[in-house]
């Protein structure tokens, strides 16, 4: 089949661009949950076209950063408790597959990475950050994630949980929640164990509803 003409091919730098800055809006709470999202006003505000803004709209909607209803348009995730416990639900089940395919896939390069993301979480908690925190934390499992060796899993994580990190660092940043160190030492310690009973307990004390999830969220 001889094709006779080619589509112009699309240069999708603005609406990478366009995606980050929504992106940074959303984690920093410039945009907070809810926060109806209009094309016409952003793609104004950037001075582009609304091509790359609903480009972008896509892909925070891929990571449940946003949530786009037909006829209704598009808002800011925001969370209920009992939608939150279902998806650390979900969670707990692919990331305890996650540090156990990861056991088994250590290297000391890894393993280096993975305590300089630690060092980098308790430098956000000493420094009260919030949303520092959640990111770091993010990161902190992304690595585990990508190391486990399974991309559809490792993606499926970053669907699931990017918008939860995002939403409870705004909520406790809100709530003027103090800043504790985490259980990720545990976690680190057993997934160099590679023990698969231990890494699965570590998970779900890791992953328990009543510590995840702030105070303040609502029913």
């Amino acid at each position: 089949m001889v094709i006779s003409e080619f589509s112009p091919v699309k240069n999708l730098s603005k609406s990478a661009e366009v995606f980050q800055k929504l992106r940074n809006a959303i984690w920093s709470g410039e945009l907070l949950p809810g926060t109806a999202i209009k094309e016409a006003h952003i793609a104004k505000q950037l001075s582009v076209s609304q091509v790359p803004v609903r480009e972008a709209l896509l892909q925070l909607e891929h990571l449940g950063l946003v949530v786009r209803v037909p006829d209704r348009g598009t808002h800011v995730t925001k969370l209920t408790r009992a939608e939150m416990v279902e998806l650390i639900d979900v969670r707990s089940h692919l990331e305890d597959l996650a540090f156990r395919l990861a056991a088994k896939n250590m290297t000391p390069e890894i393993e280096a990475e993975l305590r300089a993301g630690l060092k980098q979480l308790e430098q956000r908690i000493q420094a009260s950050d919030h949303l520092g925190v959640a990111e770091a934390d993010l990161r902190f499992h992304e690595i585990v994630w990508k190391a486990s060796g399974n991309t559809v899993l490792e993606k499926t994580l970053d669907r699931l949980c990017v918008s939860v990190y995002a939403f409870v660092g705004l909520e406790r940043r809100a709530a003027g929640e103090k800043l504790a160190t985490v259980s990720h030492e545990i976690l680190l310690d057993t997934l160099l164990k590679g023990n698969p009973k231990l890494i699965s307990k570590a998970i779900r004390e890791h992953l328990n509803p009543a510590l995840s999830i702030p105070a303040s969220v609502a029913d």
